[in-house]
């Protein structure tokens, strides 16, 4: 039992490259508990005893294959020891993509390891990783027009890219979400506050809540929205429209000069600067939402597709009719949707080849849009990508 529980701690002593090898080897072992047994010499109780007993076996070795060469107290696993096949094991699971965020013209994707994967348009320099970076332990990425967020596992943010979207960016820990508007980002902390950074023309910083009870935010292109848990929702930045605050809400998402909110009933309200924005789709248990420049799309609890608003690209008029829908997203005046069989479907405008070369093979399980471009996870963690390129979206891309 002590040797087991030393040779833990060596492990969690390599380098971090090797640890997060070990890590994805053992993925339910406290290795923190571990290393406070070893040093505190604590005597062993039940949780320690099963933690140790699990990791004599793994899904792709024993762990006497890891545990082997160590040269003496805290030294390093030698890897050469390892089987190749085991080695190409972790590194082919480790580099799979888990999720996609898409800005403007570049698009970012986060691996299964943490680290995170740039590629596209870099005019602002938001592919470009600020100095001191360490690519590692990353749990979601956002995007804005021309910047991109990180939030890391201990709680603290990154920022990157044009200049007047990353001052101010947040250094203390303690946030859990991320959100990106056009130039402008939000935080979500644990304790439910609220932090804002970036540009500030529209107030999106100075009018950012003091409350504590968020747990959800979201952003527009110049404004941002927090969802309380009251099911209240508060708004700030570009905004001076009244809110619907007689519902109680689940979800929330902001597009240019509007707002769209899901209620516990399924039922849809938005509200923004144009007066059609007002109208809601009929009540039909709605269960996600999604918006962008002038128009909204919403799926109900059947996979079945509504938009409303405008339809100046046949937004309305191509949409599908038929299939089973789980997930939506939009670009400026595209669409694209995904079915519960992993099958990809776009429609709306074309002029930037919007809609030009979608994947027509299953297998998909995310997607997120850019203003021109989108972007698709498959489950097998590798991505794919189409739309226009003008503007080197496609540059750099991860094959």
């Amino acid at each position: 039992m002590d040797k087991l529980i030393k040779d833990s701690v060596i492990i969690k002593d390599m380098y971090d490259e090797d640890y997060t090898k070990i890590k994805y080897l053992f993925p339910d072992v406290d290795f923190d508990l571990l290393e406070s047994y070893y040093t505190n010499v604590h005597v062993p109780n039940e949780k320690l005893l099963k933690l140790a007993n699990d990791m004599n076996y793994l899904d792709c070795g024993k762990l006497t294959d890891v545990l082997i060469k160590i040269k003496h107290t805290f030294s390093k696993v030698d890897y050469s020891s390892l089987s190749p096949d085991l080695i190409n094991e972790i590194d082919v699971e480790l580099n799979k993509f888990i999720a996609i965020a898409c800005g403007y013209n570049h698009s970012l994707a986060l691996r299964k390891d943490g680290s995170i994967v740039t590629w596209g348009n870099n005019d602002y320099h938001q592919r470009n990783f600020p100095p001191n970076f360490t690519n590692s332990e990353y749990i979601a990425i956002a995007c804005g027009d021309s910047h991109s967020v990180a939030l890391r596992g201990d709680g603290t943010i990154i920022t990157w890219g044009y200049f007047f979207s990353v001052v101010n960016c947040p250094i203390n820990d303690g946030y859990i979400a991320i959100a990106c508007g056009a130039y402008h980002s939000v935080a979500l902390r644990e304790d439910g506050s609220i932090v804002s950074w970036g540009d500030n023309r529209y107030h999106q910083q100075n009018n950012c809540p003091d409350e504590k009870d968020f747990l959800a935010i979201a952003c527009g292109r110049y404004h941002s929205v927090g969802l309380n848990k009251n099911g209240t929702i508060v708004v700030w930045g570009n905004n001076n429209y009244q809110i619907k605050n007689s519902y109680t809400y689940v979800s929330i998402c902001g597009g240019i000069n509007r707002t769209v909110a899901l209620t516990k009933d399924g039922i849809i309200t938005s509200w923004g600067v144009i007066p059609s924005i007002n109208l809601s789709p009929t009540p039909d248990n709605y269960v996600k939402i999604a918006c962008a420049f002038d128009y909204s799309v919403a799926l109900n609890s059947k996979g079945k597709i509504v938009i409303w608003e405008n339809d100046k690209h046949s937004q309305r008029k191509d949409s599908p009719t038929f299939g089973e829908y789980i997930d939506i997203a939009c670009g400026l005046y595209h669409f694209v949707a995904l079915n519960k069989n992993g099958f990809i479907i776009t429609w709306g405008n074309d002029e930037k080849n919007q809609r030009n070369d979608n994947p027509t093979e299953g297998g998909y399980i995310a997607i997120a849009c850019g203003l021109n471009h989108s972007v698709a996870l498959r489950e097998d963690g590798t991505l794919c990508i189409w739309g226009d390129n003008s503007n080197d979206q496609r540059k750099d891309f991860p094959m």
